[in-house]
């Protein structure tokens, strides 16, 4: 088997979903940019990528159709680029990377890309209901069509997880946020991107297209307090989760380049890191907060890793509830867990987050001088995706 590296990663600044500057930005638009970037960061030609994979959390309308390939031809990568788009929700942008690490590993390419692509804004307010339920499974197991909200409040409440320690996480990871966006380690990531953005006029209603450039994430609150948090409103009545502990609705696109690490070698490319493994977790579907636990138990034992190996973690904000569920369970420290903030201060593009904490991650261990990371993304349906990372 074939060591894997990853030499490229980029990504968009995370939009707000409807109100953000890719609130007009087609699929295919944004995963060809940071797709070109990609490449370009990774000082290789486009012929070079034998086959293209994104996830993608709605793969429908505007990212439909085969996103993966479409953004290739885009791109101006040539007809002999193929790709393929994958569906594992939240876990999509991981599932990816997996599958072009396998991939490599195996022999059967020798570099690909692997991103991620969502656009809340135009599919996930205008998704095709026809057939969506199907009522016999929906008898058996109600909770597979449940929201992900009734899903967090399910969680917080069977395991003593209380408001006020999910604001409590709120307000650190914000400022874990700030810190990392006033150090300028997210501009690293980040290429900018000119497009049209909707805008509609409060006072009128009429809307109109405006220029914009999106070159920094929109969603962070660096004024975020306990008080501010504690006066939201539950989502759900009766529940714990509000608008400020869950991760954003948002627009964004990501990508890294994998590539045989030899060949990498060779051609004196930039190593960002290795991809070591990958494990699933599954689980109950009203559950699924909870998944990342025995994903990343299971990725630990297969690969004979300790916590006192991992010098980062990186546990997914879909919910506050999501991290302090999982991190209490694997008992990772707080000083290497999610050291830059996360979802809920950044926005949750489904499909690209993945991707975004594969780089990101990465790039934090090279700050540290550090070795080794391990990502976990939980995802609907009750499952989580894991995945080892080195330098």
């Amino acid at each position: 088997m074939r060591d894997v590296a990853i030499v490229s990663y980029c990504r968009t600044g995370i939009a707000k979903a409807t109100r953000g500057a890719l609130n007009q930005t087609h699929g295919i638009a944004m995963a060809a940019h940071v797709m070109k970037e990609a490449v370009a960061r990774a000082k290789i030609e486009p012929g070079a990528i034998e086959d293209v994979v994104l996830g993608c959390g709605l793969p429908e309308g505007a990212t439909g159709h085969n996103v993966a390939r479409n953004a290739a031809l885009f791109a101006g990568f040539g007809a002999g680029v193929p790709g393929i788009t994958v569906n594992r929700y939240c876990g999509s942008g991981l599932s990816a990377a997996s599958y072009v690490a396998n991939a490599i590993a195996r022999g059967e390419i020798a570099c690909g890309i692997a991103g991620g692509v969502e656009s809340i804004s135009l599919v996930q307010f205008n998704l095709n209901f026809n057939g969506f339920f199907y009522e016999p499974l929906r008898q058996k197991m109600p909770a597979v069509w449940w929201t992900m909200n009734q899903t967090a409040d399910f969680v917080a409440e069977k395991y003593g997880i209380s408001r006020q320690s999910l604001d409590e996480y709120v307000v650190m990871s914000q400022k874990r946020v700030a810190e990392a966006s006033a150090a300028g380690k997210y501009a690293e990531e980040i290429v900018p991107i000119t497009t049209k953005m909707k805008v509609t006029d409060k006072a009128t209603g009429q809307s109109s297209e405006v220029e914009v450039t999106l070159d920094r994430d929109e969603g962070p609150r660096p004024d975020t307090t306990l008080e501010k948090l504690a006066a939201l409103k539950p989502v759900l009545e009766g529940g714990t989760t509000t608008a400020g502990n869950a991760s954003q609705l948002s627009d964004g696109a990501a990508a890294v380049v994998m590539m045989d690490a030899d060949l990498a070698a060779q051609r004196g490319l930039p190593i960002l890191g290795y991809w070591r493994a990958f494990a699933l977790g599954s689980v109950a579907p009203e559950e699924m907060s909870i998944a990342i636990t025995p994903a990343i138990r299971k990725l630990m034992q297969q690969n004979a890793v300790s916590a006192g190996d991992v010098d980062l973690w990186e546990l997914h904000e879909a919910y506050a509830v999501t991290t302090l569920y999982n991190q209490r369970e694997l008992q990772t420290p707080w000083e290497t867990t999610n050291v830059n903030g996360g979802a809920i201060a950044l926005g949750h593009p489904y499909g690209m987050s993945g991707i975004r904490y594969l780089g990101s991650t990465l790039l934090e261990l090279g700050r540290r001088n550090a070795k080794r990371a391990i990502v976990g993304v939980c995802t609907a349906g009750g499952m989580a995706t894991a995945a080892l990372l080195e330098r």
